[in-house]
């Protein structure tokens, strides 16, 4: 299993994919949803449908329990306001819908060596805990939580990509608490 293996396995019913325009996780999705199912927004877009919106992750241009599943791969850690996004996610899933979402470990024995998540684009890095208490003190339940290595996949503007098969290699022997790419699949409880 690997980043989208967890993210297709998480995620059902109408799917909005936030910043979905920067990455191949999103030509994943639709390969197993239903064209009329998925829906995305982004702050650049090449182009604009009924499903596919310009818009931010705090401020998502859809109406109130719209979505049963929504997908935020590699973005919370873009934000300067990452509660934000966690409220309006909130506000735009059903009840008892889910939050998926992949984020760099902050603690990644990875990140200690090569420091490579502390870059201009990146505002909000999370351990696991605090990941956990940013989506429970929003309402939400966290349901499956794991860890997988970067790969070139998952890091398009990753500067040390020959690492990537040593990451994979090390990352089975590290503690989770070690481990580089966190997956967290969150339901809307309140």
């Amino acid at each position: 299993m690997d980043r989208v293996d967890f993210v297709i396995d998480s995620v059902y019913g109408k799917v909005l994919d936030v910043g979905f325009d920067h990455g191949s996780l999103h030509s994943k999705i639709k390969e197993n949803f239903p064209q009329k199912d998925i829906y995305g927004i982004d702050i650049v877009m090449k182009e604009k449908s009924k499903n596919y919106k310009n818009g931010t992750a705090e401020k998502i241009p859809f109406e109130k329990s719209f979505f049963d599943s929504i997908v935020a791969g590699e973005l919370i850690e873009h934000l300067k306001k990452p509660e934000l996004f966690v409220k309006e996610a909130k506000r735009v899933l059903k009840k008892r819908g889910v939050l998926v979402l992949t984020t760099p470990n902050r603690k990644s024995l990875v990140n200690r060596v090569t420091k490579s998540y502390f870059t201009p684009i990146h505002f909000s890095l999370f351990t696991k805990q605090e990941l956990e208490n940013l989506l429970q003190e929003n309402g939400f339940e966290i349901e499956k939580f794991e860890c997988f290595p970067y790969t070139e996949e998952s890091s398009k503007g990753a500067k040390h990509k020959s690492m990537f098969a040593f990451r994979r290699i090390i990352h089975y022997f590290l503690p989770q608490t070690l481990q580089e790419q966190m997956c967290i699949l969150a339901r809307k409880v309140k």
